[in-house]
């Protein structure tokens, strides 16, 4: 009856890994989207040209990297909506403001996404490795 009731829990160490795939992904789909504001300027023809090779070339390879890098281009939505709200009057009452957080928020789910199977594919590796 225990082995029943153990097969269908996760261990202890199955549980911290979890916990330490999800932390991962967050802080680093969190530092992604903020690493956006370095496109303010003329920076930006240097790295939304990289960003989008880059993306092209992981997705090629059929990477989930290609997600991250894509999706950086995409957080700069926040970037503008935030600039909006904070140099015009009435911005959040505008279609504006609900595109570009839009924007915003698909570029950071695809980061997000990125990450999780980016992530999943060394973990998965490690299972397979030690069956």
């Amino acid at each position: 009856m225990s082995d029943s009731l153990s097969s269908g829990m996760l261990s202890s160490k199955q549980t911290r890994s979890t916990l330490s795939r999800v932390a991962s992904v967050l802080i680093g789909s969190v530092l992604v989207a903020a690493s956006s504001v370095l496109m303010i300027g003329p920076q930006i023809v240097v790295i939304v040209p990289v960003a989008l090779i880059l993306g092209v070339t992981f997705a090629v390879r059929r990477s989930a990297w290609s997600l991250v890098c894509v999706g950086y281009i995409l957080t700069f939505g926040f970037v503008s909506s935030w600039i909006g709200y904070n140099e015009l009057n009435d911005y959040l009452q505008t279609n504006d403001f609900i595109i570009s957080t839009g924007i915003g928020a698909f570029g950071f789910a695809l980061v997000l996404a990125g990450f999780w199977m980016a992530l999943s594919v060394g973990s998965r590796q490690q299972t397979l490795d030690s069956v």
